[in-house]
């Protein structure tokens, strides 16, 4: 989570908590370690003119003896001691810092725009005198105190310690034509303090790297400097809307959320922002809720809890459905009483419920901020469930709840919040290393597919602070969100750190120019990029939802499963969850396009657009397993690994996909998986002159299927099919085992520190029922490892390459599919290509560095 603070300069900013938690109170620094001084100040000019004979006043920030001069007079010496120094450390940002340099502020007062103001510091270990200046539009004159390697005290103004910063922008320039100009490529400088000098040089220094959007608190001297640089857009954020994530708050109503918007707009709107300025608002920041203490909130509202009743009637449910002679008896269960079939259908939905009400209070407010700025204004909210799970059981992170056998965690269901317009840009962030790039294709697929539904689009947050362990990966995670679709970048945060430590990569600005030159790429080809959206694809993945509730049932208090700030995606989790994850890996690596898919959408219509369905979780609701029963019938290619559809929603047997495919498996209690490396090998599968190992769990194939792919190497069937439907139009496909995990664990190798070495036999296995069904893909490459999404408009198309193999390729050859006569195609690298016509497109080759963009014009 994140938390807000206050600046002395009126900005807030936003603290994650993992940080806060980590370091409050734990400074570093010893009172002793900070130098002490004596300050003198004065005003040179107030307004702009002389001063005349105006009294000022002159003060730290932290408790001491506050000195008077008129006019341009020197105040007498102030004294920052030992006392101030551990009052200093004590306070904000200081209290967050692992060590230098000390934040110290001088208060100045009265100041009227511009007031000019010297100061002389003398150091009282070396007698040094250093000479400060600010320009200050507000009352507030920040200063940083520090040691160099040798102990050596020193002292300087934020912008002259910020020079330091700037060094490694003073060869990026990207030039006008190459700056993109639609995308919000947003970045925030936080200055904190009112030095003018500090603020102008933060906002000129970022916009050189190509930054179309620079997030700056509501200050009209602060827009003004921005309007020099040639921006005018700004972005803003708070930690939640009014309620946090219900509406369960009396005084949270629908006027009191228009009010918290208006108020909100008005403060950029002072500041002299229009309301189209508002490039992206961040409303909510790591929503998530604790069981069983949200019980009481939702039982303690009238409104609520009528609401949480009409909810479960629309789900057809009557009151003896839930074990309740009537609806005033009716209230929220938690996991411990889910025992016969009526207590577990209450449970179910009161945990489905929590996940709808605060997507639907979310959309709410959003509405209310689109009439207070303006309608389709991007507004995010960012998750952290990087699985996408609604529902954690177990008192995992800050849930109070430790012995309680209700303790769980919920969060939002990606897609049912997208479905229900929750936010106007679906959103999530990395935190990992440039090791882990690739996963921000996950990411996307499953942001774009959740906001497809409600009519929205999607980008994220890349965090330069973990970047830079590769050369090019923050190059290739940024592109690879506004490849797969993303509308929106945002950086968190340049900073610099001593101002909002712990989130900052100001220490890291070495990252600055490769992102400088993801941005130009951007802009070269962002007539195409921004238009372009991804075709559909035709193969699919189920993303789970019904079998979560029912994760660790056997468990008492279970701790096994995180799913909050846990973006290892095969670590502690469940093998249905990793499952789906790793299978999406090697689909991935073959360049297979996969859209993912609810349980809202299996039906005949919902998964028409679909040749091939990857089904892992073991509880599928009823109906919903009848829809995806008659879209194979009809034609479709359904893939299941093992224990996949055995169960209901309410975790009772279930046997309609069993009968769809004629595979009857034995049950089995899913696996929990601490991690990879602790999945051991189940048995050798072998198939087609390839063999592979099965990791973590296998199922047991009950009757003898008549056509065998690939068995264990005790010759039980590992991989099965059969034809299925209406003069076998459709396909089943099962392994009885975990292939997504067995091919997620058989990397071998590390190359640039991407995982290689992934098994080719196991690849082939996964992606072979997509040859099946006959899958066209739009980009076909001659190698695995090299992903190239692929966006289409009326302008043309924008193919973005991301090179996986940790390797330069010399030669790439692809083949793209377009609906359009192909006139010409560039590369944002290498220019100008030839081409080869083909019937429905080109066929190119050239040699690949990280990444590149082919831009494909009619």
């Amino acid at each position: 989570m994140e938390r807000l603070l206050a600046l002395a300069a009126g900005a807030w900013v936003v603290l994650s908590a993992a940080a806060a938690g980590s370091l409050a109170g734990q400074s570093g620094l010893r009172p002793g370690d900070v130098p002490t001084f004596q300050l003198r100040a004065r005003v040179a000019k107030a307004g702009g003119e002389e001063p005349g004979n105006t009294k000022f006043t002159f003060r730290f920030g932290v408790p001491g003896k506050a000195e008077a001069a008129v006019g341009n007079a020197w105040c007498e010496w102030l004294k920052f001691g030992p006392d101030q120094a551990e009052a200093t450390l004590k306070g904000y940002p200081a209290i967050y810092m692992r060590g230098f340099p000390v934040v110290v502020r001088l208060s100045v007062a009265p100041v009227a725009d511009p007031t000019l103001v010297e100061a002389e510091l003398k150091l009282d270990e070396t007698g040094e005198t250093t000479s400060l200046r600010w320009e200050l539009f507000g009352g507030s004159a920040g200063f940083l105190l520090w040691r160099d390697e040798a102990k050596k005290p020193h002292a300087a103004t934020m912008a002259d310690y910020n020079q330091r910063y700037w060094k490694v922008l003073a060869t990026v320039q990207v030039p006008e034509e190459r700056r993109p100009r639609h995308f919000p490529i947003v970045e925030r400088f936080i200055g904190g303090d009112d030095d003018r000098l500090a603020w102008q040089q933060g906002i000129e220094q970022l916009s050189r790297g190509g930054f179309s959007v620079i997030m700056l608190p509501p200050s009209k001297p602060i827009r003004e400097l921005l309007l020099k640089v040639g921006l005018r857009r700004t972005a803003w954020a708070v930690y939640n809307p009014p309620g946090y994530a219900f509406d369960y708050d009396p005084k949270v109503t629908p006027a009191a959320i228009q009010e918290w918007a208006d108020k909100e707009a008005k403060a950029h709107l002072d500041a002299g922002y229009a309301r189209e300025d508002m490039a992206i608002f961040a409303m909510s920041d790591e929503p998530g809720w604790y069981f069983p203490s949200m019980f009481k909130p939702l039982v303690e509202s009238p409104a609520a809890l009528a609401r949480f009743r009409d909810y479960l009637k629309a789900q057809g449910l009557r009151p003896r459905d839930v074990g309740a002679k009537a609806w005033d008896g009716v209230l929220p269960l938690g996991r411990s009483q889910a025992k016969d079939l009526s207590s577990k259908r209450l449970f179910y939905w009161t945990m489905r419920f929590y996940a709808w009400d605060s997507a639907r209070h979310f959309a709410v407010s959003t509405r209310a901020l689109e009439k207070a700025f303006w309608p389709g204004m991007p507004i995010i909210t960012n998750w952290n469930f990087f699985s996408g799970r609604f529902y954690v059981p177990g008192p995992v992170a800050n849930n109070a709840d430790k012995q309680s056998q209700d303790a769980a965690m919920g969060g939002h269901d990606w897609l049912e919040f997208g479905r229900l317009r929750g936010g106007t840009m679906l959103w999530t962030e990395d935190w990992f290393s440039d090791a882990m790039a690739p996963q921000w294709s996950f990411y996307c697929s499953k942001l774009r597919c959740a906001a497809e539904l409600g009519g929205v689009t999607f980008g994220g947050y890349v965090i330069p602070r973990t970047a830079g362990d590769r050369e090019d990966g923050i190059l290739q995670k940024i592109l690879c969100v506004v490849g797969s679709g993303g509308k929106a970048v945002k950086y968190f945060v340049f900073g610099p750190e001593y101002n909002f430590p712990g989130n900052c990569y100001s220490e890291n600005a070495r990252v600055l120019p490769k992102m400088a030159e993801a941005h130009a790429m951007i802009g070269t080809a962002e007539d195409l990029l921004w238009p372009g959206k991804r075709p559909r694809a035709e193969a699919a993945i189920l993303m789970p939802r019904s079998a979560q509730p029912w994760d660790a049932r056997d468990i008492p208090i279970p701790n096994q499963i995180e799913d909050a700030t846990n973006n290892h995606l095969n670590r502690r989790t469940v093998d249905y969850m990793a499952e789906a994850a790793d299978l999406y890996l090697a689909l991935q690596h073959a360049n297979i396009p996969v859209d993912f898919v609810d349980e809202d959408g299996l039906t005949w219509r919902g998964l028409a657009p679909y040749k091939v369905l990857y089904v892992t979780e073991p509880n599928i609701p009823e109906e919903e397993q009848r829809g995806i029963a008659s879209w194979a019938r009809a034609g479709g290619t359904l893939v299941t690994v093992t224990g996949a559809g055995a169960r209901d929603r309410y975790d009772e047997p279930c046997p309609i996909l069993s009968r769809l495919t004629g595979i009857e498996e034995a049950p089995r209690e899913r696996l929990l998986v601490g991690n990879l490396a602790s999945l051991k090998p189940v048995g050798k599968v072998r198939g087609g002159n390839s063999e592979a190992d099965a990791i973590g769990v296998r199922g047991s194939i009950a009757n003898r299927p008549k056509t065998i792919e690939a068995t264990f190497d005790d010759g039980s069937p590992a991989i099965v099919q059969r034809r299925v439907g209406w003069w076998g139009k459709g396909r089943a496909v099962h392994f009885a085992w975990m292939p997504g995990l067995s091919y997620a664990k058989s990397a071998s190798g590390m190359r640039d520190r991407l995982p290689v070495g992934y098994s080719e036999a196991i690849r082939r296995w996964i992606v072979w029922p997509t040859e099946l069904a006959g899958v066209r893909l739009p980009v076909t490459i001659d190698r695995p490892m090299i992903e190239a999404p692929l966006l289409l408009s009326d302008k043309g198309a924008a193919v973005t390459l991301l090179n996986w193999t940790g390797e330069a390729v010399e030669r790439l050859t692809l083949t793209v599919r377009v609906p359009f006569a192909v006139r010409s195609v560039e590369s944002v690298k290498q220019g100008k290509l030839a081409v080869e016509r083909a019937a429905d497109g080109v066929v190119l080759s050239l040699p690949l560095g990280a990444a590149d963009i082919l831009m494909l014009r009619p």
